[in-house]
């Protein structure tokens, strides 16, 4: 159950990452001699604090001006040459009418509504816990905002009979308790299948990472670099990657060697690619994602 939690968590940061209006200071990576250009996003600046409020937490809720998320995911984490894959499909409505702040008056989020029944491809969604963490005057909070409506399938004990369906559409319906059925279809990205590989080494400060995955130019496309412990599920992410999703890319040292091999031993590349979209649905502000992901975990040298 713990595992599903995770998922359903890390799954909606990433959303709420990339519907971010107002995201973190980029900085552009001089990589002439790769003949390539990509942006590189500062997600995290602090790494002695795995709660720095940066987006990929709590921030995202609080920064985006939307009601609503919508996604559909399908993903694979891999590590040490196995791999699980996982589908799930969540909606998240905040009630903009009720804030929740910290003990300094910061906004860190909102409280969610489930004002009806939600069904992707028929399936009728399960109400879960959305819950966000963040530091509060030295301390870890972990509150609960409400419910969320969700179907997950992979790892763990609770299964829904959920599949998604790479390079097709996923039919989405909202039985609302007043007013009418709203219905429509959500296309879904082409599978992608990444590979990771290391060269070089920390020691002679030359450690750069070769990163290839199979290519489908879709204008969605970005790769999130994250730490970890092998003995954790848990990420803390670094920097996000806008690129070409062309198949290949290679990260320069200068972004993986300042990374603390006391706290973390492991990298984490994240391959998203996806459609996005934002709507207007009964008045209200919706964003809407499909999109597949290739989490692989390198253990770091």
């Amino acid at each position: 159950m713990n595992f599903i939690i995770k998922i359903l968590s890390a799954l909606a940061i990433i959303i709420l990452l990339f519907s971010c209006d107002k995201p973190s200071p980029t900085e552009l990576v001089d990589n002439s001699n790769q003949n390539e250009n990509f942006e590189v996003e500062i997600i995290s600046k602090d790494t002695e604090d795995e709660f720095y409020s940066n987006g990929f937490d709590t921030s995202g809720v609080v920064q985006t001006q939307i009601n609503s998320i919508i996604s559909i995911t399908g993903g694979k984490v891999s590590f040490q040459g196995q791999t699980e894959n996982f589908s799930l499909a969540q909606t998240i409505i905040f009630d903009k009418n009720n804030p929740v702040y910290n003990s300094s008056g910061k906004l860190v989020g909102y409280k969610t509504r489930t004002p009806g029944t939600i069904r992707f491809n028929n399936l009728l969604c399960r109400l879960v816990d959305y819950r966000i963490r963040y530091r509060d005057a030295s301390q870890i909070v972990d509150t609960l905002l409400g419910k969320k409506y969700a179907l997950y399938k992979g790892r763990g004990y609770f299964q829904d009979n959920f599949d998604f369906p790479y390079n097709s559409v996923v039919n989405f319906n909202f039985n609302p308790l007043i007013g009418p059925t709203i219905n429509f279809d959500i296309p879904t990205p082409v599978e992608v299948n990444g590979s990771v590989r290391l060269e070089g080494s920390r020691a002679e400060k030359n450690l750069r990472a070769i990163l290839q995955w199979n290519t489908n130019h879709n204008p969605y496309f970005s790769i999130v670099i994250g730490v970890g412990k092998r003995n954790s599920r848990d990420v803390f992410p670094l920097y996000r990657i806008k690129t070409n999703d062309d198949g290949s890319l290679i990260i320069p040292p200068k972004l993986l060697l300042n990374i603390s091999r006391d706290r973390f031993d492991k990298l984490v590349f994240t391959f998203i690619r996806s459609f996005d979209n934002r709507t207007d649905l009964d008045n209200q502000n919706v964003f809407i994602s499909s999109q597949s992901i290739h989490t692989i975990n390198v253990v770091l040298p």
